[in-house]
């Protein structure tokens, strides 16, 4: 049976992953919608635009890589620490 904090440690890989792949799509919608045509709860949505955001495009990627590289790090191993004793 896995322990609490091996499942713990399970799911907040998954929750990392999700979040990284959201933060993609953001990426996306970004590059290929003019600012006029964002959803207005994103920012840099603006009416009377019609540029489109390609800083706020990198951004997110960034997040995105931060997010699956915190990932990464929950699926180490665990080091016994009396292992470690000589």
């Amino acid at each position: 049976m896995a322990s609490s904090s091996t499942m713990r440690a399970t799911a907040l890989t998954w929750v990392l992953v999700a979040l990284g792949v959201v933060c993609l799509g953001v990426a996306v919608v970004y590059w290929r919608q003019p600012a006029n045509a964002l959803p207005g709860f994103f920012p840099g949505a603006n009416a009377s635009s019609a540029a489109k955001h390609t800083k706020h495009g990198i951004a997110a990627v960034g997040l995105g890589i931060m997010l699956f590289l915190g990932a990464w790090m929950t699926t180490g191993s665990k080091k016994d620490a009396s292992s470690d004793a000589v």
